[in-house]
């Protein structure tokens, strides 16, 4: 299975960077309440961080970085922007299973985008790319229902299928690779715009390999996307 970031995205957006976590044989059925206790105090720290969190220059490249595709960032928030709005507005993220979490988390601390697919639903290889439209998206939860991306927005997918994985770069995660408590295998994005530093995606996605071993199990590999290096060998 090969992974890929297609050129045309990199020269649209050169300061974007994506690193992958990739973890095989975990144990996401477990209990670890004190992960809990940690999505809970990174949700208190930013409630009490003084100022707009929303002003931050590592959220505001990426709602720049959707008004160039044409996606009005207040309809279609970024990820990481959404996950802010929500603990700033007192809403607590719940806790849907060990993994979700732990990406959550990795979000909030790092204010990047995090998402993360089981791998046991890929039927070809995974690329994050301009769509032509014909794609299917299924939005999570409603595995019955069916969208298609705009033409030209940035959606990562399954070649083989071409289901959608997650619509518009790191907007929402589709139903069909879903984390489970079951899931064993899979591949986490975590992504980076300038001004997030390469260094600073591949220390994010250290711990957070770190934090999956140790609670999890498993085994982990971290690869760097960049347009020096597109893709690599699942």
């Amino acid at each position: 299975m090969n992974y890929e970031v297609d050129a045309a995205v990199f020269e649209r957006f050169p300061g974007f960077r994506r690193a992958v976590v990739v973890a095989r044989d975990l144990d996401n059925a477990r209990e670890v309440p004190e992960l809990e206790a940690t999505l809970r105090g990174l949700e208190e720290a930013l409630r009490a961080e003084p100022g707009d969190p929303l002003a931050d220059p590592r959220l505001t490249a990426w709602m720049e970085a959707f008004r160039a595709l044409e996606l009005n960032p207040k309809k279609f928030p970024p990820s990481v922007v959404n996950l802010v709005k929500r603990v700033r507005g007192g809403k607590p993220l719940p806790f849907v299973n060990p993994l979700v979490a732990l990406f959550n988390c990795a979000s909030l601390e790092h204010r990047i985008p995090c998402g993360g697919d089981d791998l046991k639903v890929v039927t070809g290889n995974l690329a994050l790319r301009f769509a032509s439209g014909d794609e299917t998206y299924r939005p999570l939860g409603q595995p019955e229902a069916t969208e298609h991306p705009r033409p030209g927005e940035v959606v990562y997918l399954d070649t083989g299928s071409g289901e959608v994985f997650c619509r518009a770069w790191c907007w929402k995660n589709g139903d069909v690779s879903k984390i489970l408590p079951a899931t064993r295998e899979v591949a986490i994005n975590l992504d980076g715009m300038e001004p997030v530093s390469l260094p600073d995606l591949e220390r994010a996605a250290q711990i957070l390999a770190e934090q999956i071993q140790s609670l999890l199990g498993g085994r982990t590999e971290i690869h760097l996307l960049t347009p020096e290096q597109r893709s690599f060998e699942l």
